[in-house]
């Protein structure tokens, strides 16, 4: 367990990443399904190399949820996270799977699941909720990131467990309950059938799902109790530092007003393009937010110049290049307001 003090809370932050094999997973379903590959990887952020089978590498978990927005707008289906968690391959995210199918049952492996989720991420939380005699819930909570990216990867998520769950069990398994955060899409249907069953709710306080103690009790036919050992004792030696704060939304527009800076293509509306919104949508969120455009793409720029300054004096031309700025003056005087 990794204990944060305050000071450190106030002080450090460390980024939330994932397993490469979760991007992964998406990117290939996609360009399975004739998205190209150099575009997707392009605009969800995320290395090109992750498309490859290697090594077990971590990337930020903001390329992650840009990744099921980009898939989600690239193949037109509102359902994209579902189709591909119900192609579920046993192994897919690694160690992850190999700890859930190595256990005795199915409610010992969806205690290794929240015990050792630091394997493939360290962005989202799984822990046990309300109990009865009957079920257990199961809360699934994420540290950063909102917006649609957020809901893809809480659906993916939930649905995974039960498709892992179904190649791994003899006879069907499906939820009592399944609670979303978001709010209800128009049609829901596809839940329904992927999940078994109708008893879905939405605009919870949490993603959750809710398993009866008769199914948690099933055993698990891939079970080896030697194999178990030997990954579970791999598995603590490898669980990643844990994120002390949470990020906003903010951040991840402040993420992608960057990314635009860079490539000098910073607009309102080509920023709003990059997050698949209008710019009336995106001066809304801002406005719910109790932000503005000019103040964010104030913020991306300072944060820019700060993190070049560490390196040493930039030279005019140099903090125009940076700040996205054709007039010296503009990025000189930019930089006079931030020293003030």
């Amino acid at each position: 367990m990794v204990v944060v003090s305050a000071e450190q809370e106030l002080h450090v932050q460390v980024e939330a990443t994932d397993n490469v094999r979760l991007p992964q997973s998406i990117l290939r379903h996609a360009v399975s399904a004739g998205l190209e590959p150099r575009q997707l990887t392009r605009d969800s952020g995320v290395p090109t190399w992750s498309l490859s089978d290697g090594e077990e590498y971590r990337v930020p978990s903001a390329g992650y949820l840009r990744t099921w927005e980009v898939v989600e707008h690239g193949l037109g289906s509102p359902d994209a996270a579902l189709e591909i968690a119900e192609r579920y391959v046993l192994g897919q995210v690694g160690l992850y799977d190999y700890l859930f199918s190595t256990a005795p049952t199915l409610g010992a492996g969806l205690e290794l699941c929240g015990t050792y989720l630091g394997a493939i991420t360290t962005n989202f939380r799984m822990e046990p909720g309300l109990e009865t005699e009957e079920e257990v819930t199961f809360e699934i909570g994420m540290i950063n990131g909102e917006g649609r990216g957020r809901e893809l990867a809480a659906q993916w998520g939930l649905a995974a467990i039960f498709t892992r769950s179904r190649l791994v069990m003899d006879g069907p398994v499906s939820p009592v309950r399944i609670a979303f955060h978001q709010r209800a899409p128009r049609n829901h249907d596809r839940l329904i059938e992927l999940f078994g069953t109708d008893a879905i709710d939405f605009g919870a306080p949490a993603d959750s799902i809710t398993v009866s103690t008769a199914d948690l009790a099933r055993p698990l036919r891939t079970a080896d109790p030697r194999l178990a050992e030997i990954l579970q004792r791999y598995a603590a030696t490898t669980q990643p530092v844990v994120p002390p704060r949470a990020t906003t939304w903010t951040d991840h527009l402040g993420l992608v007003i960057s990314a635009a800076l860079e490539q000098d293509s910073v607009t309102v509306d080509q920023v709003a393009a990059r997050l698949f919104l209008s710019r009336r949508s995106l001066q809304r969120r801002l406005a719910e937010h109790g932000t503005t455009w000019r103040t964010e793409l104030e913020r991306a720029r300072r944060r820019r110049y700060e993190q070049a300054a560490v390196d040493g004096p930039l030279t005019r031309s140099e903090q125009a290049e940076l700040l996205g700025y054709k007039d010296l003056r503009s990025a000189r005087r930019a930089v006079e307001r931030w020293q003030d």
